[in-house]
């Protein structure tokens, strides 16, 4: 499904930047119709579906320097001058998520038998995070 969903998107030309795709389309291709009333179960099925095989467009198209964005319940393809915006989202979200390692690093039992391998896993992480914030507003 998911490379269908691509081909057929870039058959309709919509994979350029600053193209719009609706939701609607990304659906109809996908053959997902979400009925008026179902379980939560359902719902959330059709939607699991529908983020699989976005996020399969969305690596694709990283590879080729374009960032497919949401858009309430629709699509939008970044033009080129917008990708740092996402860059410096994605590189918050690292150091972030690096911050709370550490943290859990630091605050979780030391073993007796290996403290050298705490101390290596804590310098790891201070070395990554130092990476992604030397990288932030580049």
């Amino acid at each position: 499904m998911s490379k269908e969903l691509l081909h057929d998107l870039e058959e309709r030309g919509l994979v350029v930047f600053g193209g719009f795709i609706p939701g609607a389309l990304v659906r109809e291709i996908l053959d997902l119709h979400y009925p008026e009333t179902g379980t939560q179960a359902e719902f959330s099925r059709l939607t699991l579906e529908e983020l699989k095989a976005v996020d399969y467009v969305r690596n694709i198209l990283l590879g080729r320097g374009m960032y497919l964005s949401g858009l309430g319940g629709d699509y939008r393809i970044l033009l080129a001058s917008e990708n740092h915006k996402q860059i410096d989202l994605y590189m918050a979200s690292a150091d972030k998520k690096l911050s709370r390692a550490l943290k859990l690093s630091r605050n979780t039992p030391q073993p007796k038998k290996a403290p050298r391998e705490h101390a290596q896993v804590e310098a790891r992480i201070l070395l990554k995070r130092e990476g992604v914030r030397a990288g932030v507003g580049k």
